[in-house]
């Protein structure tokens, strides 16, 4: 499961409240010094083609930190390369949806997703 997965990090860089954090991570802008490279090589999304495993991918469409963008790549890409993927969207702000019945159909819908991939090992809801 990806709640919010940072997967890109031009992404993090260019669109997240986080920027000038993620810079110092990776030593300065991609934008300078060829440092493009280095951050693709070290953005999980550079390597989606070879995911496998059924990813359930959750986020709020309003998330300042980790924007939407990075959960629309990772659906497409395992999507293209026929990888069990369901991709939830919350119309709502924040990193984790604040509200009580949000957040049950968080946790909800990561039971129902390990309960259908591991069977009897999750059913004990």
């Amino acid at each position: 499961m990806a709640g919010a997965a940072a997967t890109d990090l031009l992404d993090m860089y260019a669109l997240s409240d986080l920027n000038v954090i993620r810079r110092h991570s990776i030593v300065g802008s991609p934008w300078v010094g060829g440092r493009e490279q280095r951050y693709r090589e070290q953005s999980p999304i550079t390597y989606a083609s070879r995911i496998r495993t059924p990813t359930l991918i959750l986020h709020d469409t309003k998330d300042a930190r980790v924007t939407v963008t990075q959960s629309y790549k990772l659906y497409h890409a395992l999507r293209d390369n026929g990888v069990a993927v369901k991709f939830v969207a919350y119309p709502v702000p924040g990193h984790f949806p604040g509200d009580p019945v949000r957040a049950r159909d968080v946790y909800s819908r990561w039971l129902d997703w390990l309960d259908h991939y591991l069977g009897s090992a999750v059913s004990a809801k």
